[in-house]
């Protein structure tokens, strides 16, 4: 002993027990591993997860500038013959102009010129086919067509303008080379067009076309009487000083389209370019071109909602990763335990022989020292060397920190208090009055300690349930402290509950039952507060990705509205063979809505209320209440529930029908249902076939091969691309991880637990032994002693896990990444039972284990424990 402190025999003391140690030493470096690898794994998908969010945005993330021409007000008539090349010039100078977050996240402008549309006078036999049909021209800075009949479009030598055609629009007009075309401007000036050309484009998704879709084929949309037709031309340099003075000033629109760049925008650069977009929309005389331009981009929304998604994943690993630190604490704190329950002799006669208690404490320190850096150290490295990338140092820190405190100080901490209690530490009054008020004392010191931690864990739930996700530390932690409280709780009544089990056993004549309830009356608190702690986070992390899983399935129903949809064709013929249901029905978007409180854009769905009610009640489709209330031929309509109001109405096709509210639809984008017995017929023409059953991919198929122009979308290949997401499918593999971690330590839980009470077993075991006791008996005394506390901790545990998971599901986030308008409903898979087995044959492992060590010991080494 040198300056109070043993260091004599701590080497021969480690070698000698280093099962403990050891255990310890690969805990602690598990934990570090997931500390430096989940955030790293986080960080190395954020980017992706930005990049797929604008990439899968397309032209939602455009940022499009409208920039008028400078008026000629002395010479309004005279040709402007640098049109084009003041355009291009235009685009060339803009990228300078943007602000440097802005331009390294779009691409260079496409400049287009386009005219707003002509009401076009068809011969009868091709209006009737077409119905309602107008005329675009469109002219693009940098096409490279094909001209497969006739020639680029030129100057005109009178009034006319010159235009070319894609064969598919040609042959839809029945026009060809050399025909004339005769379009009403809005401003009611009638506009000649000759066709000079018919052109194609070998890659008509190049950027340079991808903003003039109606180019390439005719744009129809209805069917029947409501059948519109929306078609385009295609100008050249010399043309279009030509539209301009056709069409006038005012029905010219001049734009550039600047695409979002996926691989040019970061996650930590995301709330900069929203910003920066933000700003220009607001702000864009800061670009310096005149007229001022008008700035129209959704890139910052789809950014901040990236991030947000982002922030929410962000969150809910970290909620992961502070269950392990958490699990991780407990099992360390029960490894020390049990190591100095082994050293209880050589503590006591250390103190005995005049030990200090700060000298054993810093004796222990240093002992805890060496094991937690070899434990950390040793994940540390592996977690680097494992990391998919850069690793944050703050939130790896966060994750190593509170695992190291408690590496570091729990078997210093709990040695002292042995060696203390040891050499009476601890005084007991002579006098009954004197102990009862001293066991008065601690039982008031223990529910305040245990109501701290109730109040604790209530404030943190409060603040994640009111605050969400920007509550900082507290908030991430709410799980963990709420699963910790509700275990200490559990684990003060876990002997009443094991003594529930063996309640018969009392009154059983064999030597069995009797001595195992016996055996298991115990006042340890650690390992049933550990064990229940643990089993709820598994119940947590398991009920968190399973709620995860469903919500995905959910959001796919949703956003497809049954396992195939088949939009934009007509569809007269039903029911459709191979669908185990048809239901056909009119969707739109954008149409204008008109209510009380204002006017807005809305979602139009008219479709037969029995149908639809069929397609709900057959599908996990939300509930619809209120769809019985639309029969008749009264205008009703169910809304969702950002609408309010009694009444409204809706303008589609130039037919406003006003509605009577008689129902509400479940939360999502805004949307208004009619009936479509209630509204003119040319309103109810379907133009969407939800389909469901086996049969309705290949059903959905044959019907898009007989309607041309129809698209099909299947639901599994929605969900697919959900679940395939970077965010996505990090969170879900972070789950399995975790689980299984989580799973492994409840074992070293029941073990380190089972290990504590060992010597007592073994000692009781031999000496029932000699006295008659077999040695099946025996195993069958230490399993019964063992297995109901084991019961009594794990299904508490998993009640409580479940409890917690319901009050922290919604505020965690969840359908950010699920993709739902609304929180996920809550789901606890039935496989959370399945955590009752490890434990128990965790519990049948230690018994057999014993059973073996037992047939070494001799009598007189029992007697002498004994």
């Amino acid at each position: 002993m040198r300056w109070g402190v043993p260091w004599v025999g701590t080497r021969a003391r480690v070698v000698a027990a280093p099962g403990p140690w050891l255990l310890s030493v690969v805990v602690l470096a598990l934990a570090a591993v997931l500390a430096v690898l989940v955030p790293s794994a986080v960080a190395a998908t954020a980017d992706d997860a930005v990049r797929s969010a604008v990439a899968d945005a397309g032209t939602a993330a455009d940022t499009v500038l409208t920039v008028p021409f400078t008026a000629d007000l002395e010479s309004p008539t005279a040709r402007q013959d640098d049109s084009a090349a003041e355009t291009r010039a235009l685009a060339a100078d803009v990228p300078g102009a943007l602000p440097a977050e802005l331009a390294a996240a779009v691409a260079p402008p496409v400049a287009t010129v386009r005219t707003r549309q002509l009401t076009l006078e068809l011969p009868a036999p091709v209006a009737v086919a077409l119905g309602p049909t107008t005329l675009r021209l469109d002219w693009l800075a940098d096409p490279a067509p094909t001209w497969t009949a006739g020639t680029a479009p030129a100057a005109a030598a009178g009034e006319e303008v010159q235009a070319g055609l894609s064969a598919p629009v040609a042959a839809a007009l029945g026009v060809g080379v050399g025909d004339r075309l005769a379009g009403r401007a809005p401003n009611g000036s009638l506009v000649d067009v000759l066709v000079t050309g018919v052109f194609a484009v070998a890659d008509p998704d190049d950027r340079a076309w991808t903003t003039t879709p109606d180019l390439f084929a005719p744009s129809t949309r209805g069917a029947g009487g409501a059948r519109q037709t929306d078609v385009a031309a295609l100008l050249s340099d010399t043309s279009l000083p030509d539209a301009r003075l056709a069409v006038g000033e005012g029905d010219l629109i001049r734009t550039l389209t600047l695409a979002a760049r996926p691989a040019g925008v970061a996650a930590d650069d995301a709330e900069q370019v929203a910003a920066a977009v933000t700003a220009l929309r607001a702000a864009p005389v800061v670009l310096g071109i005149s007229p001022v331009p008008r700035v129209d981009s959704r890139l910052d929304a789809v950014l901040l909602s990236a991030t947000d998604r982002l922030a929410a994943a962000r969150a809910q690993a970290a909620v992961l990763v502070t269950a392990v630190g958490l699990a991780t604490a407990l099992v360390l704190l029960l490894g020390a335990t049990v190591l100095v329950s082994r050293r209880a002799g050589v503590l006591a006669g250390t103190r005995a022989r005049g030990g200090s208690l700060p000298g054993l404490g810093v004796a222990l320190l240093a002992e805890s020292a060496v094991l937690t850096a070899l434990g950390l150290g040793l994940g540390l490295l592996v977690g680097t060397l494992l990391a998919p990338g850069p690793v944050p140092v703050g939130a790896a820190l966060a994750g190593v920190v509170p695992v190291a405190l408690a590496g570091l100080l729990a078997l210093p901490v709990l040695g002292v208090r042995a060696a203390d209690l040891a050499t009476g530490g601890r005084r007991v009054p002579l006098d009954r009055r004197g102990r009862t008020r001293a066991h008065r004392d601690r039982l008031l010191r223990r529910v305040a300690v245990d109501g701290a931690l109730v109040l604790l864990a209530v404030g943190a739930v409060a603040a994640l349930r009111a605050r969400g996700l920007s509550g900082g530390a507290l908030t991430v932690a709410a799980p963990a402290v709420a699963v910790l409280a509700g275990s200490v709780l559990v684990a003060r009544v876990q002997p009443a509950l094991a003594g529930l089990l063996l309640r018969g056993a009392v009154r059983s004549r064999g030597a069995v039952p009797l001595l195992a309830a016996a055996g298991a009356r115990s006042t340890a608190v650690l390992g049933p507060l550990a064990l229940t702690a643990v089993t709820a986070l598994v119940t947590v992390v398991l009920a968190l990705g399973a709620t995860a899983w469903a919500g995905q399935v959910e959001a796919s129903w949703t956003a497809v509205g049954s396992d195939a949809t088949v939009t934009g064709g007509s569809f007269p013929e039903l029911p459709v063979a191979g669908a185990g249901l048809a239901v056909p029905a009119r969707v739109t978007e954008g149409v204008q809505l008109s209510t009380p409180s204002g006017s807005d854009r809305t979602r139009l769905v008219v479709v037969d209320p029995a149908a639809y009610g069929e397609l709900v009640d057959s599908t996990p489709l939300p509930d619809v209440e209120g769809l019985g209330d639309l029969a008749g031929d009264t205008v009703l309509a169910l809304v969702t529930p950002d609408l309010t109001g009694a009444t409204g109405s809706v303008l589609q096709d130039g037919t406003s029908v006003s509605f009577t509210v008689v129902g509400t639809l479940p939360a999502g984008p805004t949307t208004v249902l009619l009936s479509s017995a209630a509204v003119p017929a040319d309103l109810a023409v379907p133009n969407t076939l939800w389909l469901t059953g086996p049969g309705a991919a290949q059903a959905a198929a044959e019907v898009a091969a007989a309607a041309p122009g129809a698209d099909v979308v299947l639901r599994a290949d929605r969900l697919a691309e959900v679940q395939q997401a970077p965010l996505t499918r990090g969170l879900a593999g972070l789950v399995l991880g975790v689980a299984g971690v989580l799973l492994a330590l409840t074992v070293l839980v029941v073990l380190l637990s089972g290990s504590a009470g060992v010597r007592r077993r073994r000692s009781t075991s031999g000496v029932l032994r000699t006295v008659g006791l077999g040695e099946r008996q025996a195993r069958a005394v230490s399993l019964l002693e063992l297995l109901p506390g084991v019961l009594a901790t794990v299904v508490p545990g998993v009640a409580l896990g479940a409890l917690v998971t319901a009050l922290v599901t919604g505020p965690l986030g969840l359908r950010l990444v699920t993709g739902q308008d609304a929180d996920p409903a809550l789901v606890v898979p039935w496989t959370v039972l399945v955590l009752v087995v490890p434990p128990v044959l965790a519990v049948a492992a230690l018994v057999v284990g014993e059973a073996r060590a037992c047939r070494r010991v001799t009598l007189a080494e029992v007697l002498r424990e004994g």
